[in-house]
């Protein structure tokens, strides 16, 4: 049975030092009622169709779907039929073991790729349907399967090279998706503004003036396009352009704070930690 099957992998791998940290294998999947687990569960469909259910939200599988189920979500299937899929499970710390207690995708993906993705807008991958459109992420899963079976030496490395390359692709399909939605010329101005005049105080008049428009014509136009005020934004940039430092340079953190555009220090430690999760501090020594 699948409820057995998920259990004795979540015992499995968090029983013991020396469990695997990632298991994955082929599946037949039945019907599957409601249910959650403590670790991450990449799901990417080989065959059938089906109804899932995650976070209440109803979705159709087919052939090449994936999806990411966050640590703590609820998800359930329904109405298989033929439905086959690959099954990876797996504890953030088979990609960095400084992530040993990370309890969330989103702090995942911020303790371990943020300062490569200068145009991720903290959408989050998990938790929503993506399709394989050229089934790279299928034989990345299908390398990975086979080094779970044969064990060589290595094998767990190779797990965290592949697991990563696929976020990466994952979180590219968001960035790919969110500039195709930016259609005019201005918004898309006002960002490449934003992030070359992140540090600037006035960072909405000095665009307003550069390229005359008005700022409440701009802010409305912004948010409706990207889903986030010209605030927002600049925050993200600010973070985004701090984690950089952080993990690639020996600044003191009062210094990165007036660099990326903070006077109060103060302030920008508690937003840096409501946005990431951790404290500046904590940031650099996981990405050191």
């Amino acid at each position: 049975m699948k409820k057995e099957y998920t259990i004795k992998l979540k015992e499995t791998m968090l029983d013991s030092e020396d469990a695997d940290k990632l298991v994955i294998m082929p599946y037949h999947q039945a019907d599957l009622k409601r249910h959650n687990h403590h670790f991450f569960e990449l799901v990417y469909i080989t065959g059938g169709t089906a109804v899932h259910t995650l976070n209440d939200i109803s979705t159709s599988l087919k052939e090449g779907d994936y999806f990411i189920v966050d640590f703590g979500s609820e998800h359930s299937y329904e109405d298989s039929r033929d439905l086959t899929l690959i099954n990876c499970l797996f504890l953030p710390e088979i990609i960095d073991d400084t992530l040993r207690d990370c309890c969330s995708f989103e702090t995942l993906i911020h303790g371990c790729m943020l300062r490569y993705y200068k145009l991720y807008l903290g959408r989050t991958a998990a938790n929503q349907i993506f399709h394989d459109e050229d089934g790279r992420i299928f034989r990345l899963l299908n390398g990975m399967t086979k080094e779970y079976q044969e064990k060589k030496v290595g094998y767990t490395e190779i797990f965290r090279c592949r697991l990563l390359e696929i976020l990466i692709l994952t979180m590219r399909n968001i960035v790919d998706s969110t500039y195709g939605m930016h259609n005019s010329t201005m918004v898309l101005n006002a960002i490449q503004y934003i992030n070359g005049n992140y540090q600037n105080q006035k960072i909405l008049s000095g665009f307003c003036e550069q390229f005359h428009f008005s700022p409440q014509y701009v802010s409305r136009r912004f948010k409706q396009e990207t889903g986030f005020t010209i605030k927002e934004y600049l925050q993200k940039v600010r973070m985004e352009k701090s984690c950089e430092l952080l993990s690639g340079s020996d600044m003191f953190i009062s210094e990165i704070a007036q660099a990326v555009g903070y006077t109060d220090v103060k302030f920008f430690n508690v937003l840096f930690r409501r946005t990431l999760k951790m404290s500046p501090r904590e940031y650099r020594k996981i990405s050191s």
